[in-house]
């Protein structure tokens, strides 16, 4: 409940800020270059890059086997972009100068897929290439950047998404300074509703360079006068009620999930792991586990910590999940720590059944690169027919017993 009314609270705080500030509306049409950008400049570009999925592993009823295939697709070419003279929009990837829109996702997104950002921009035509733009600029002016890192992304407020798309284009950056003419002191622009473990990691990362972090709310439209920009690792494209295309819709990145994990290896603890750990779901989240007593009961019994991964710090996490033996627990963010676990380490996911429609490759490769054991419990979800991704589910105790049993 209390998370529910701090996101009302906090909705009704941007529409405030709307009403004081000047609206500005607007179209734009996708770029399918960046270089069509005026005034863009290539500084480094990776090309033909492809990633793979090891085989999911999932257990049905009374843990029958069903592997889902092993997966190899292509990613998108990873650009790094010097801008002059654009507007960035918060709660977006958008870029726009003189009618020109850099938005490489929304270019690739087809009908069936969910919109990013319906109450900021728009599709305006059949072909999906122009976009109508609702933004704003704050009371007494629209606000200048001289020197931007651009980390602002949809779903960014999630930290699997802060993890896994945003936190892999600045370490891609700061690889690249060197090679950047007159940098000086840079302004990295993020969502102003980052959770504060991902405000931690961001500070970790920054740690020794001349930056400093501003925050840009929903719908607001920033100038800079000079923007360094990374292109997408993967695509985040959302398909909550259609079948799945796991090749195009959200084939997450080997490479982006490596660089998080060798960033962060510092904090990660060394030695034989030995705890054994289960993520429960709140009551106020969705994908709700429907006899969450009696699951929590269970792992209790079975020897499990009951961990709420936000209570705890950036580096608190990092440390705990670096010293688990088994991980296991319901689909949601807290699983993206399972890029820290050792080799040779073992997680449990409850996912829910629904194998036309859900996508089982979403956190393997958080489990391949640290070269983790991960299987997913099926689960029944309330709603047969007609199933949304984010539907609560029922877990099968007489066979997670018997999985828990293996485990230990």
């Amino acid at each position: 409940m209390g998370r529910r009314i701090r996101n009302a609270l906090h909705r009704r705080y941007h529409q405030t800020l709307r009403k004081l500030g000047t609206t500005r509306r607007f179209t734009a049409e996708l770029v399918t270059d960046p270089a069509q950008m005026s005034g863009a400049r290539i500084l480094a570009c990776q090309k033909n890059r492809q990633t793979g999925f090891t085989s999911p592993l999932l257990y049905d009823q009374k843990l029958e086997v069903i592997r889902q295939p092993a997966l190899q697709t292509t990613v998108p070419d990873l650009y790094l972009l010097e801008l002059s003279d654009v507007s960035v929009v918060g709660g977006t990837m958008a870029v726009v100068r003189d009618g020109k829109l850099l938005h490489p996702e929304l270019l690739h997104t087809h009908p069936r897929h969910d919109d990013k950002a319906p109450d900021i921009c728009e599709f305006a035509d059949a072909e999906r290439r122009k976009v109508n733009f609702h933004t704003y600029t704050r009371f007494g002016g629209q606000r200048r950047i001289r020197i931007g890192i651009h980390l602002l992304k949809e779903h960014s407020a999630n930290y699997y998404h802060w993890l896994f798309e945003c936190l892999p284009r600045l370490l891609h950056f700061l690889a690249h300074r060197q090679q950047v003419a007159g940098m000086g002191e840079f302004t990295v622009l993020i969502e102003d509703n980052i959770v504060p473990a991902g405000i931690e990691a961001l500070q970790q990362l920054l740690a020794g360079f001349p930056g400093r972090v501003e925050t840009v709310r929903r719908g607001e439209l920033v100038q800079c006068d000079r923007l360094f920009y990374v292109s997408p690792f993967w695509y985040s494209l959302d398909n909550s009620k259609h079948a799945v295309n796991a090749h195009d819709d959200y084939a997450v990145d080997h490479q982006a999930v490596g660089l998080v994990r060798e960033a962060f290896r510092p904090l990660m603890k060394t030695g034989t792991p030995t705890r054994r750990i289960f993520l429960p779901r709140a009551a106020t989240q969705a994908r709700r586990i429907i006899n969450a007593q009696e699951v929590e009961d269970l792992m209790r019994a079975s020897g499990y910590e009951i961990i709420h991964p936000h209570h705890y710090t950036f580096a608190e996490q990092v440390e705990m999940f670096s010293s688990a033996k088994v991980l296991v627990g319901a689909s949601g963010a807290a699983f993206s720590n399972m890029v820290f676990m050792q080799p040779g380490t073992r997680a449990v996911i409850f996912s829910p059944k629904q194998l036309e429609v859900f996508n089982y490759y979403i956190f393997q490769q958080q489990a391949d690169v640290p070269q983790v054991q991960l299987a997913h419990l099926l689960a029944v979800p309330l709603k047969e027919k007609n199933f949304y991704v984010h539907d609560d589910f029922h877990v099968n105790c007489d066979d997670l017993k018997s999985l828990v049993t293996r485990l230990n």
